[in-house]
């Protein structure tokens, strides 16, 4: 069965995260929180899926924003710098342009 890349990064992250966790905003939120959680546990995540799951913020139009003002969004792109910086670190620039696959075939 095919699992979505947010899937993947939740089961294969060391500690694993839990997707969707109950009682975290909106159901559409669940990349944010997911994001936060693995910055929270110090999760280790291999580069494979570590790389894609950060170009999905980095190659987001608000993430370079000065004039950002929505808090959800201030606190996932410094979420997304912070896991970036985590081992295995992962320059942001070098994800710029990056093509993503949301859904992989087990």
């Amino acid at each position: 069965m095919p699992k979505s890349l947010f899937h993947r990064v939740a089961d294969e992250a060391c500690p694993p995260a839990i997707l969707g966790r109950p009682g975290c905003g909106p159901p559409d939120y669940f990349p944010e929180v997911l994001l936060n959680d693995l910055v929270e546990s110090d999760a280790w995540l291999d580069l494979e899926l570590k790389r894609p799951f950060l170009a999905l913020w980095v190659n987001d139009e608000s993430f370079d924003d000065p004039d950002l003002d929505d808090p959800i969004e201030i606190l996932t792109n410094s979420d997304a710098r912070k896991f970036a910086a985590m081992d295995p670190v992962v320059d942001l620039e070098s994800l710029r342009g990056m093509k993503v696959k949301l859904v992989y075939d087990d």
